[in-house]
């Protein structure tokens, strides 16, 4: 077999695509090997889980409804019987997307409500509480700090202490260091400040780049009498820079 042959038998495999978790796919799909219309990844319910349910546009709400219409498969199975799918399965909790017949173009659907879709409030400890929508999950790492992600957007916590120091002294140091940072790896493509008559709120946003992928972050600081909060936001969509501030100006002390 030519080289070219292998590699094309490779792609036709998908055995390289990234270990997402299962999908549940409708049968129409499956096994009828109808190519899917519809698709959506909700939050996931077990480790093993993408969150992906995936239907071909057909099913009744009886079908739908019935358990043994539906199967979990690896995204290789599905991919060997619709490709176009393949960066899709990449995107993250929340995506949901459409398409007339399996002839035309994906488009992404704005409308479409997702159960766990709704802001729920954490209490990140006895002082600081965060509002985050219920489709992030919530990870703790070893560190200690918490992780909240989506998938293709994600939030990172770290909080310590600045004993023997206010909340103006502290947001005067982080504005000079942030004013003053070295520049040579990551530009400064903008600077915040979302200071209000409880928190002091400072931040810069950035463009890293991993492999071939670029992304933004948003490394935003906010102060009360000795303690910091760090929250940095991850995203490779400009739709979401909305996403990160808002959610830094939800950060509340009680």
């Amino acid at each position: 077999m030519g080289i070219s042959n292998r590699k094309k038998k490779q792609e036709e495999n998908f055995d390289d695509f990234p270990p997402i978790g299962g999908l549940m796919v409708s049968k129409i799909v499956s096994e009828e090997k109808k190519k899917p219309l519809f698709m959506y990844r909700e939050k996931r319910t077990r480790p093993e889980d993408s969150g992906w349910r995936i239907f071909s546009g057909y099913e009744s709400q009886d079908y739908t409804d019935n358990p043994n219409n539906t199967g979990i498969y690896n995204p290789s199975t599905i991919l060997k019987i619709d490709s176009s799918i393949k960066e899709l399965l990449l995107k993250g909790v929340g995506s949901v997307f459409e398409r007339e017949n399996d002839k035309s173009n994906w488009y992404e659907v704005e409308d479409y409500e997702l159960e766990d879709d709704y802001l729920t409030k954490h209490k990140l400890t006895e002082v600081w509480t965060l509002e985050i929508n219920n489709l992030f999950e919530r990870i703790k790492e070893e560190n200690g700090d918490l992780l909240y992600t989506t998938g293709d957007k994600s939030l990172r916590i770290a909080i310590w202490n600045k004993q023997g120091k206010n909340r103006q002294q502290i947001f005067e140091e982080y504005q000079k260091q942030i004013n003053n940072r070295d520049e040579s790896n990551f530009k400064t493509l903008s600077t915040f400040d979302f200071s209000d008559g409880l928190i002091k709120r400072v931040g810069y946003e950035i463009e890293e780049q991993e492999e071939n992928k670029k992304y933004s972050v948003i490394y935003s600081f906010s102060f009360i009498d000795e303690e910091i909060l760090q929250m940095t936001f991850y995203y490779n969509n400009e739709k979401d820079k909305n996403w990160a501030i808002e959610t830094w100006k939800k950060i509340r002390t009680e």
